[in-house]
């Protein structure tokens, strides 16, 4: 759980700030925090939430994580659009909605990546 707070945080910081107070469009915005939040999670996934400390399939973890962490900003991306401007909602209450949708599917796939890959 307390993984899950840090990746919130450095999500959420980037995409506030640089959206607030830089003039950088929400979607950039949305990007910048993806990418930092998903290299801290990586971290917190592997080596503490799930315990696997081997490193012998890493690069097969981090290939599988790149490539679930893009689908995730893409999809965050299409349903920020969706709510943001077609349906009007503030940016920030849109990300809220869709972290949540988003949060249901992530644990069981990242659970899945570091699981599978030490096997």
């Amino acid at each position: 759980m307390a993984s899950g707070g840090v990746v919130i945080v450095a999500y959420y910081a980037p995409y506030y700030l640089l959206t607030q107070f830089c003039g950088v469009r929400y979607l950039v915005s949305s990007v910048v925090g993806s990418t930092i939040s998903s290299t801290i999670n990586f971290v917190l996934q592997k080596f503490w939430t799930f315990e696997d400390k081997g490193v012998a399939n890493v690069h097969l973890q981090v290939i599988v994580f790149i490539l679930v962490s893009g689908g995730y900003t893409v999809a965050n991306g299409g349903m920020l659009y969706l709510l943001v401007e077609k349906l009007h909602m503030n940016y920030l209450m849109a990300q809220i909605v869709v972290s949540s949708i988003l949060g249901i599917v992530s644990y069981p796939i990242s659970g899945w990546i570091f699981r599978a890959q030490t096997r």
